[in-house]
């Protein structure tokens, strides 16, 4: 069964940070979250804009209904606005003894105060004592403790002051040592290694903390709680949606989208590769250079990003063989292809590479397949040629030139073409690619080329 975790906290209408960035947190963690709203903030990427605290006995409610029902494995606290409801969640806290994480927000990453000065006193008085962890970053360190956190040692000094006042632990966060985080604990100190990760930041504290109180639930002990969560977060932040004109959110599902999309990836190229081992016809279609069907992940950015065939399909006598397995980052020939094409259609996620001649180009046209080509000769020096003729032919398809008119890419069904080939070169071999949205999406097209061709060769009686 899942463990059943505890967010006590504010709600960002942004998404971005607050309860919403911990249920993310839960979720991605195999956790199922619940959560005690303490203010509603009208907030975006730009900054908090308004806050409306909970009353009290609003809090405590929701606490009091969760605990009647729910065996809570962690709990974590982030914004708690004010005085009074600082006094009633610490008073739920004491009742309770679940295992607590507590993130002493004071302003929002966008910017904005959350906590009200007096409340801070009575947060260090009754809610720091009960906690296993505190997760301040540097600015919460000082209205914490008083001491201004600028190195090592500061920081040092800042998590054993946070011990004095009874919490078990403090990790903290930012700023002080180029991505460092600083866990103290009553047996000593170690530096939590990291590197300052590029992408957007909003809610990165809140799904720190959140992941904190998740690996805490799952029986691990403080320090790789600590460890594991600050992966996690540097997770989230490389995963993080550009969306507002502000700091960005950090996306805590990103990675185990990633996992799983690239699972649906892996067996959709072996599925294809199947379904084309399985085609008698398909001999026909082999390149000298030989045949590979690829398919890269949503936002792929490297070659490492697309499945394809380790070695690629070849021709063995009339069968058609697989010189290797499926695996990420096998072939950059059709990455190059994938990747030019995602450029202008992120959908267009698959491709393979098929023998040109005007009999394939026909049986593909015959299924109403749209197209376009580019010529090697125009291609310019330095430029890698998938890359470039890729490009080259959708721009052409895009500007309607293979129609002889105008069209506008935005009334196009499919933004890039499904077939674009080449007449080869001096030393390259003349070449059909197939584009769409699926590897087994493409391995059908070529499967339905193939037959198609052979129907044709086949002599009618």
């Amino acid at each position: 069964m899942a463990p059943v975790l505890l967010t006590v906290g504010g709600s960002d209408s942004s998404g971005g940070a607050g309860i919403q960035a911990d249920i993310k947190t839960f979720g991605a963690l195999g956790c199922h979250g619940t959560s005690a709203i303490t203010a509603v903030t009208a907030q975006n990427t730009l900054g908090v804009l308004e806050v409306y605290p909970m009353p009290p006995e609003a809090v405590i409610s929701q606490l009091a209904a969760l605990a009647e029902d729910f065996e809570i494995s962690a709990a974590k606290t982030g914004m708690l606005s004010s005085r009074e409801v600082v006094l009633e969640v610490a008073g739920f806290f004491e009742r309770e003894e679940i295992p607590l994480v507590v993130d002493p927000v004071v302003e929002a990453e966008a910017g904005g105060r959350l906590l009200d000065p007096e409340a801070l006193g009575l947060l260090v008085e009754r809610l720091i004592p009960l906690a296993r962890v505190v997760t301040p970053n540097i600015f919460e360190a000082e209205a914490l403790t008083g001491i201004r956190v600028t190195d090592e040692g500061s920081a040092l000094r800042a998590g054993e002051a946070i011990l004095d006042l009874g919490a078990e632990a403090a990790v903290v966060t930012g700023g002080h040592l180029a991505g460092d985080d600083l866990l103290v604990t009553a047996k000593g100190y170690c530096i939590i290694r990291g590197e300052r990760v590029p992408g957007g930041n909003h809610g990165v504290g809140c799904t720190y903390s959140a992941a904190t109180a998740a690996f805490l639930a799952g029986g691990r002990d403080i320090e790789e709680a600590a460890r594991l969560a600050k992966a996690f977060a540097a997770g989230s932040v490389r995963k993080s949606i550009a969306v507002g004109r502000g700091a960005s959110p950090v996306n805590p599902l990103g990675e185990a989208l990633e996992r799983a999309d690239r699972y649906v990836v892996f067996t959709g190229v072996s599925d294809g590769v199947e379904a084309l081992l399985s085609e008698p016809a398909l001999v026909d279609l082999i390149p000298e250079v030989g045949l590979n069907l690829g398919m890269a992940i949503f936002g792929a950015s490297g070659p490492e990003d697309v499945a394809a065939v380790e070695g690629r399909l070849v021709r063995a006598g009339r069968r058609v063989r697989a010189c290797g397995s499926v695996r990420f980052g096998a072939s950059r020939h059709v990455a190059r292809i994938i990747l030019a094409a995602m450029s202008f259609d992120p959908g267009a996620r698959a491709a393979m590479n098929l023998r040109f001649g005007e009999d394939v180009l026909e049986a593909a046209l015959a299924l109403g397949l749209s197209a376009s080509d580019f010529s090697r000769e125009e291609e310019p020096e330095g430029e890698k040629t998938m890359s470039w003729g890729t490009g080259e032919a959708i721009r052409r398809f895009r500007s309607g030139s293979k129609e002889g008119g105008a069209t506008d890419p935005g009334r196009l069904e499919r933004p890039v073409p499904q077939v674009i080939w080449d007449r080869g070169g001096p030393g390259k071999e003349p070449m059909l690619r197939l584009l769409g949205r699926s590897a087994g999406e493409v391995a059908d097209l070529a499967v339905e080329i193939a037959r198609g061709l052979s129907a044709r060769r086949e002599p009618i009686n």
